[in-house]
């Protein structure tokens, strides 16, 4: 992919060191002076390494990639450029690979702390796979705001509070990212502005419908929840998550401290702790939009707003994944806690899986450079998906085993929170499948394959007369048997959408 390497003879981009070849005649001096070869100079014709140049002097002291791609975008650049032009998926991903060939900036070869390019990518590397820790923080302060708020109706507000969030941040993120990606950076804070304000209005009116059953509490949790769901949304795609993780400090520590105790006061304060980091982590994403508040944005060349299909698909894809989720968690929440825990090693473990994914696209274009056939590419992409799938299944599967051992030392470990276990580890691979349909554009597979999963699972469920979304009792290890079986065949239909699509090398080029 660089200028350095040797070019692959059978890709069109590139060719080898040419060679000119002269009959003799009078100016040989002998007439049979043999041919002689004149080697040119090998010449890159890799268009990244142009656009490296060409950008070098404005961005000698570029500090991560979100930088360059801020560049490139200013510069004109749009997501179609970037595949038509660069072979890249988008202008992220070709900001990646132009960060990477800008080497280290001047401070870092002269300075005394040297810290070259691959420490940044590692160090954005692990940014992306802290991810999976942000997302389970606020359940610290489960313990205490469940001591305030009561049993009623609790388990119904946290499903519906936590199923607007997702459909409502991922809607947010998806049009912000593309409005960043036509280089509107602009367009994109407002929008993320606008919808980081609606939250609250949000939480409000879910928690009015949720009264009658939890009161005021229960209103009060469910507005935290949708607001911290939108403030995380924000600060995640500014990259500023060391303020989302500050911000939660508090509420773990006020959590430890009741835990620990147990008092009066300690959960008022640990309540008081969590609803602080909410503030702080909402304030916070609102300041971030204002980077780019005042940043002046080319004539749009393509439509600002993707169509409403699109958005309905990204909707529906966000609904589908909290029915998936919650449906089978459920039923276990206040009653089964190594069973509802079994969902900590499938959240701990998304920030690889989205580290992974977003690993894939630049790797299907190295493969693109180097295939000779397209059999091969073909079956070199399947294989780098079974690598993926393999090692997005190994890191929850190794921090379900820590999660087992620690409930058999707390001797509450049954056989059903292992089998729910191991079917959170099996979701993890389906959810790194179901990014790289989502990247394909393939929202109405991925809502029709969700939705086959969990009407199978609730109406085997229904006629073995374990389904307890239902309230039928039953056996638990039924249950999440079933749930497992249903999560492995969504493994094979999410398989089944990749296969026209993955193998086309139009895509990484």
């Amino acid at each position: 992919m660089t200028g350095a390497k040797d070019p692959d003879v059978t890709d069109p981009l590139f060719r080898p060191a040419a060679t000119m070849t002269t009959e003799p005649g009078p100016s040989d001096g002998r007439a049979d002076n043999p041919e002689r070869t004149i080697l040119l100079p090998r010449i890159s014709t890799d268009p990244v390494d142009d656009l490296v140049e060409r950008v070098r002097p404005q961005l000698t002291r570029a500090v991560d990639a979100l930088q360059v791609a801020a560049a490139l975008e200013a510069d004109g650049h749009t997501d179609r450029a970037a595949q038509v032009e660069y072979g890249y998926r988008d202008v992220f991903v070709l900001a990646l690979e132009v960060f990477r060939r800008l080497g280290p900036t001047p401070e870092m070869v002269d300075g005394p702390r040297t810290t070259s390019a691959t420490d940044r990518d590692r160090w954005a590397d692990l940014r992306t796979i802290s991810h999976g820790l942000l997302y389970v923080l606020p359940s610290a302060a489960f313990p205490a705001v469940l001591s305030v708020v009561g049993r009623p109706g609790l388990v119904v507000g946290l499903i519906l509070a936590g199923t607007v969030g997702w459909i409502w941040s991922g809607m947010v993120a998806y049009a912000a990212f593309r409005l960043l990606g036509l280089g509107r950076a602009r367009s994109a804070s407002r929008v993320l502005r606008i919808a980081a304000l609606t939250a609250p209005l949000l939480g409000l009116a879910a928690g009015a419908v949720m009264l009658p059953y939890g009161g005021l509490p229960l209103a009060a949790m469910m507005l935290c929840q949708l607001t911290y769901q939108l403030a995380s949304t924000l600060l995640i795609f500014y990259r500023r998550e060391g303020w989302l993780a500050g911000a939660m400090v508090p509420a773990v520590l006020g959590s430890a401290v009741f835990l620990s105790t147990g008092g009066a006061t300690e959960r008022r304060w640990a309540v008081g702790a969590a609803a602080l980091g909410v503030l702080v982590a909402f304030a916070a994403g609102l300041w971030a939009t204002r980077s780019a508040a005042r940043s002046t944005e080319p004539t749009p060349r393509d439509p600002l707003w993707p169509p409403v299909s699109t958005l309905l698909g990204v909707a529906g894809y966000g609904f589908c994944s909290a029915a998936l989720l919650f449906h089978a968690q459920a039923p276990y929440l206040l009653g089964q806690w190594d069973v509802a825990a079994s969902a900590v090693p499938l959240i701990l473990s998304m920030g690889f899986v989205e580290w992974r994914t977003s690993r894939f696209w630049a790797a299907g274009v190295a493969l693109s450079r180097r295939a000779r056939l397209p059999r091969s590419f073909v079956v070199g992409i399947w294989r780098a998906i079974g690598r993926e799938v393999a090692a997005c299944l190994a890191v929850p599967a190794a921090l379900g085993v820590l999660l087992l051992a620690g409930l058999t030392q707390l001797g509450v470990l049954s056989t059903a929170g292992v089998v729910m276990t191991a079917a959170h580890v099996a979701l993890a691979g389906a959810y790194y499948l179901a990014f790289l349909l989502a990247g394909q554009g393939r929202y109405g597979w991925l809502c029709l394959s969700m939705t086959v999963v969990v009407a199978l699972h609730v109406g085997l469920g229904a006629l073995l007369g374990v389904a307890p979304l239902l309230g039928q009792g039953g056996s638990p290890v039924t249950d999440t048997s079933l749930y497992l079986g249903s999560v492995l065949l969504l493994q094979a239909l999410f398989a089944l959408g990749l296969l026209p699509v993955i193998g086309q090398v139009r895509h990484y080029r």
